[in-house]
């Protein structure tokens, strides 16, 4: 298909690091059909880290919680050559179809009544693969459009920080004592699900050592609803208070960040900020970055696990077992070496 001229909208409902890894196949495809227009959805809240991003021609969000939230980005569907859905939207598949969009691509849930509304059901799914996600999503939008997405994947980008936010940011480190230009690391402990956290006792154990070791503070970042654990972890703690944009310029201001596999992860994959990643449910090859990152697995037997095993899981060996040392040893690897291709595993 010849995509100059055509208006294709892409749907993604994933977390923020879901959304990242889009970017390179997204940005390649802008190279090949320079007159592609592309509207990108995502949710309320990773938006910004999408908007002005040169080669989407429009980003647009649900805002869950908001009175029509999902339903007011239903004029951007109208009019639209193709519809890729890279998650499952049954009320937009919906209208998709009552629009008349001729081409509506995505993964069919099993067993849904709305499965025939799509036009062509993808065999392409980042969670069936070991690859690296970035390289898979450039497959599925291959596969859904009938083009060749070629070319390496492995350049992440997100939206820098503006002015204002730096000027935000430098005043809340400045808050927790961390003084413009004084380097840092940043530890960003939990995650999405429980069973990827890495376990508070470790990590004060870790901020320690750390401190001690590089002879530099480490800044704890967590959301809000980790705000009480996290500030018993350390001295300098940001945890609930960033915005998402925030984040990413505390992330980018950081010498090393420490986190599981989560969104900070492949925001600091992005920008460039050395990254020690703590793999425990799912795998490195598949979603750690490839440069400047040393990912930490275990390789226990049940990992990856599937949803309901991890849901029910209620010791998470594969987390619980990285140790404080072992995290100050890929951290020192990263500090004191030259270290950029690497995606090196210990």
């Amino acid at each position: 298909m010849d995509l100059n001229g055509k208006k294709i909208l892409m749907t993604t409902g994933g977390g923020l690091g879901d959304m990242i890894c889009y970017t390179p196949a997204l940005r390649r495809m802008k190279e090949l059909y320079p007159e592609v227009h592309i509207t990108f959805m995502t949710k309320y809240g990773n938006h910004e880290v999408m908007e002005g991003l040169p080669y989407l021609d429009k980003v647009i969000y649900i805002h869950r919680g908001k009175f029509m939230g999902r339903f007011r980005v239903l004029p951007d569907f109208w009019r639209q050559d193709a519809v890729i859905f890279t998650d499952w939207q049954p009320q937009l598949l919906f209208f998709s179809k009552r629009f008349h969009i001729l081409l509506r691509a995505g993964i069919p849930r099993e067993g849904h009544r709305l499965n025939g509304y799509l036009t062509k059901h993808l065999q392409t799914n980042v969670m069936k693969s070991t690859e690296y996600a970035a390289l898979t999503n450039a497959k599925l939008f291959s596969e859904a459009l009938d083009i060749h997405v070629d070319g390496p994947m492995d350049k992440l980008d997100i939206a820098m920080p503006t002015a204002k936010v730096q000027e935000e940011t430098a005043d809340m480190l400045q808050s927790v004592g961390i003084d413009a230009d004084m380097p840092f690391i940043v530890v960003s402990p939990f995650a999405s699900r429980v069973q990827r956290n890495w376990p508070a006792t470790t990590v004060k154990r870790f901020v320690t050592m750390a401190e001690q070791h590089f002879h530099m503070p480490v800044v704890i970042t967590a959301p809000p609803q980790n705000a009480a654990e996290a500030a018993g972890i350390g001295t300098h703690v940001l945890a609930g208070r960033t915005s998402t944009m925030q984040l990413v310029e505390v992330i980018r201001r950081a010498q090393i960040l420490v986190t599981p596999d989560s969104g900070p992860m492949h925001v600091a994959g992005a920008i460039g900020t050395k990254c020690v990643a703590l793999f425990s449910t799912d795998l490195p090859s598949r979603w750690a970055p490839r440069h400047n990152c040393i990912p930490i697995d275990l390789y226990v037997p049940c990992s990856p696990c599937k949803t309901e095993v991890l849901n029910a899981c209620q010791q998470p060996k594969c987390m619980q077992g990285i140790t404080a040392e072992m995290v100050l040893e890929a951290c020192d690897k990263l500090y004191t070496r030259r270290i950029e291709r690497c995606f090196t595993e210990i």
